[in-house]
């Protein structure tokens, strides 16, 4: 599930899970449409968890972008791993929307979800 860890205004940022599955999905998809219809403008992932990432998270992604910046907002990944970010990269996504890898929020220690 999709795990809120900071609102302030119209930034939210958000822990993905472990998986970003065909499984996981839509249940992110479900919250995450609901932060950006609750104002959200500014939405930063925690990819630091995550593993596995198929095509189903990767078009939840280009969707939530494709909202925020028709709103005049941004889609930000962080702490993705080195292959994920490989992944993104070579899908072009790192041109669209900020993708940072590994970085402080993969040094900050919690429970897997």
């Amino acid at each position: 599930m999709l795990h809120v860890t900071e609102r302030a205004g119209d930034r939210v940022v958000a822990r993905l899970p472990e998986d970003v599955d065909l499984h996981t999905t839509p249940g992110l998809r479900a919250v995450g449409d609901r932060i950006i219809d609750e104002g959200c403008r500014h939405l930063t992932l925690d990819a630091s968890r995550t593993l596995h990432l198929d095509s189903t998270g990767i078009c939840a992604f280009v969707v939530w972008y494709q909202r925020l910046d028709a709103l005049s907002g941004s889609l930000t990944l962080s702490g993705v791993s080195e292959h994920l970010y490989g992944l993104l990269a070579r899908l072009g996504l790192h041109t669209a929307m900020t993708i940072t890898a590994g970085g402080a929020a993969s040094d900050s220690p919690g429970p897997r979800d």
